[in-house]
């Protein structure tokens, strides 16, 4: 198995977790961002503006969607900063690869005694009861599809705030504009509303730009992965679920000829 590992016939994916990308991304945002707002007299600051966009987008997804929803996304993205979706899955698909190219069953790789979360290990629990790959197949598919599930609508969540951040940027500079045309009379107000008016735009794009629209193309590269290496799982378990029952067959039909 050495010189097959050496060989990569057992490689099942690459490195796909850069931290040093990640890292030199975010230092960028963060240089920009301090660019901007490094002249002392000029400062992008406000709690109005602020409110009005990040606050209204929050709002305005919590409505379309739920706090579930909001939380999981949250939870998806927490855990896609620390690595792909691949992160636990290939260790796994090397321990399937090791036992096709070494003629072990299934059934050695985990004990399967009862279900315990882990797909490999409820997999072995279900060849222990005698079903059949199909069967087994329809419900690890339909375990893997909930989980897509939660990340698509984590997509779909990052995406809405990627659209309604900068539409609530719109909206807070347009009432600024009517703050300023109220304020004609008075010279003093005109500053303030003013800076509503263009700092809600700053943050509309900001945010849209720089925060969710990132966000969200990443859980849609990672879905992508997500999907790829659980297919190569469901086609290796395959591949040892079909030998298993082939040498189950011939072992039956050489009993049943020596009788």
């Amino acid at each position: 198995m050495d010189g097959l590992g050496a060989k990569k016939y057992l490689q099942t994916s690459r490195k796909r977790f850069d931290p040093i990308a990640l890292l030199v991304s975010v230092s960028i945002i963060v240089f920009v961002f301090f660019t901007i707002s490094g002249d002392s007299s000029f400062n992008i600051l406000d709690l109005r503006s602020f409110v009005v966009v990040f606050g209204g987008t929050i709002a305005i997804l919590l409505f379309q969607f739920d706090f579930s929803s909001v939380y999981t996304t949250l939870k998806i993205i927490g855990i896609s900063l620390l690595g792909t979706p691949d992160k636990h899955v290939l260790q796994v698909l090397r321990q399937l690869d090791e036992a096709i190219m070494g003629s072990q069953r299934l059934t050695d790789l985990r004990q399967g005694s009862e279900v315990n979360g882990e797909m490999l290990n409820d997999i072995c629990y279900m060849v222990h009861q005698k079903l059949l790959f199909e069967e087994i197949d329809e419900f690890i598919t339909s375990r893997i599809k909930d989980e897509y599930l939660e990340r698509q609508v984590a997509v779909d969540l990052l995406k809405k705030g990627g659209v309604i951040s900068p539409a609530l940027g719109l909206f807070g500079t347009v009432v600024g504009l009517i703050g300023v045309l109220q304020s004609l009379a008075d010279p003093s107000n005109i500053g303030p509303s003013m800076s509503l008016a263009l700092l809600t735009t700053a943050y509309g794009a900001g945010i849209g730009s720089l925060i969710f629209t990132p966000l969200a193309g990443r859980m849609e590269h990672h879905n992508v992965i997500y999907l790829e290496v659980h297919k190569q799982l469901l086609s290796k378990v395959a591949i040892l679920i079909r030998r298993d029952e082939r040498e189950m067959t011939h072992e039956w039909s050489s009993d049943k000829s020596t009788l």
